[in-house]
């Protein structure tokens, strides 16, 4: 059996942005790594793209939103790099009437996500596609 071949990240980029920019919506990562890999087996049968690889690819993509659904969770765990990118977080907090600090949240410094206490650990991601001015004018 051949040997396994990753792609680069310009050219899984390019098949991501291909990928979302024809269906404007993927539903999950693993559809994304899927229906990428398609396209990339096209050229040479042996790549290879996780689903978390794409995900993170995708992220770097300007055109491209991704949004993350929740769920919630009884105990947060102790939390240093973002979910969604793995970026550092930052706690939200505020002063309480005894003018101490209480977190009450986290956000990302890279990608945007914030959470709650109690809402954080993120189930799907959704990457959807970011019309551009020119292709959102009505003809």
């Amino acid at each position: 059996m051949p040997g396994r071949k990753i792609a680069d990240k310009k050219k899984v980029s390019e098949e991501i942005k291909q990928v979302i920019r024809r269906r404007f919506r993927v539903e999950s990562q693993e559809d994304l790594a899927t229906l990428v890999l398609r396209r990339l087996r096209k050229e040479d049968k042996r790549y290879t793209l996780s689903p978390i690889r794409a995900k993170r690819i995708a992220l770097t993509v300007p055109e491209i939103e991704v949004k993350a659904k929740t769920k919630k969770t009884l105990k947060l765990p102790k939390i240093d790099k973002c979910p969604v990118c793995e970026s550092r977080i930052e706690p939200i907090k505020i002063k309480n009437l005894l003018n101490k600090n209480i977190t009450i949240g986290y956000k990302c410094t890279n990608c945007g996500y914030e959470s709650d206490l109690e809402a954080f650990m993120p189930m799907r991601y959704f990457f959807l596609w970011r019309l551009a001015k020119s292709e959102s004018k009505i003809i």
